[in-house]
């Protein structure tokens, strides 16, 4: 039985989706801890994805889907467990940006990571942030001196005037929006994060669990290199058309999937980028396609 971790929060929708796409159906509830799937040898449990790491690393589970922020604090938080856990998929999706972040009105002439450095040359940072291991890694790094301090509540907030909180904010955005809205201007990015499929590296030892782990990374591999992509069917019925039509795709596919039809002629089938069917569609009706059927690619596997 596979222990599989799945994120609440910004990364749960696409989580499901990919689920989804890759052939499960997931049963779940709001406010539910334990969703159910389609399959026998997996069992859900949906907790905050910045609890996954830890929980794989004392081997509480076995897959997990968080953030790459998330491992990299876990990672310099708890050294000596780092290599517990191994990465085995960038997923892509839950894209966010770590920032530095500041009060427009209380530093407006912050505009850099040096306008911060000469603000604290004589004087030690108060730092927000939920990443405080990275926070503290990045400003070492920049020679900045700091009190790091990991909010309960929004780390925004500790820059609200009249009197902030903290100096700096180093939090996670997608847009930007949240920051703007309170007046913080983003001075510098730390990392660019997205969501990763992890695992407890003990499972990767018992056979059983592997094997099921490989599927399982197999088919969301298959899920991402379908991603964007669609199915492309036509017939050419006039054997005179067919090398114009092939013209026209091998700028798109070195080897298409051709057939003989019944009564002559044949059918053509593609896997294109779904940005490039403006482009060829119109070209293809004109040398000669006819019948062209779309569909979504699930996978390539």
């Amino acid at each position: 039985m596979i222990k599989f971790y799945i994120p609440d929060g910004h990364l749960e929708e696409k989580t499901l989706e990919l689920f989804e796409r890759a052939g499960f159906n997931i049963t779940i509830t709001e406010r539910g801890y334990n969703p159910r799937i389609d399959d026998l040898e997996v069992v859900l449990k949906r907790l905050r994805p910045q609890d996954f790491p830890f929980a794989l690393a004392i081997e509480k589970g076995d897959l997990a889907i968080t953030g790459s922020d998330i491992v990299q604090e876990f990672r310099l938080k708890y050294p000596e467990r780092a290599g517990k856990i191994e990465e085995l998929l960038d997923l892509g999706f839950g894209k966010t940006n770590l920032c530095v972040a500041v009060s427009e009105d209380i530093m407006p002439d912050v505009n850099n990571i040096k306008d911060l450095k000469k603000f604290a040359k004589d004087r030690e940072v108060i730092v927000a942030t939920e990443y405080p291991n990275i926070a503290k890694d990045y400003l070492k790094k920049k020679g900045i001196k700091a009190i790091i301090r990991k909010p309960a509540g929004k780390t925004e907030a500790w820059l609200t005037p009249p009197v902030p909180e903290a100096d700096i904010i180093i939090e996670t955005t997608e847009t930007g929006r949240t920051l703007r809205e309170n007046r913080c201007r983003i001075i510098d990015n730390v990392l660019e994060a997205t969501a990763r499929l992890i695992c407890n590296k003990e499972s990767l030892k018992d056979k059983e669990k592997e094997k099921k782990i490989r599927e399982i990374v197999m088919l969301f591999e298959g899920v991402l290199k379908g991603k964007g992509k669609v199915n492309v069917y036509m017939n050419v019925v006039d054997p005179k058309n067919l090398d114009p039509v092939l013209g026209v795709i091998r700028d798109y596919v070195e080897k298409p999937t051709i057939s003989d039809l019944k009564d002559g002629g044949h059918d053509i089938f593609i896997v294109i980028d779904e940005r490039d069917l403006k482009y060829i569609l119109p070209e293809l009706k004109r040398k000669g396609a006819s019948s062209i059927a779309i569909s979504d690619t699930r996978m390539i596997i």
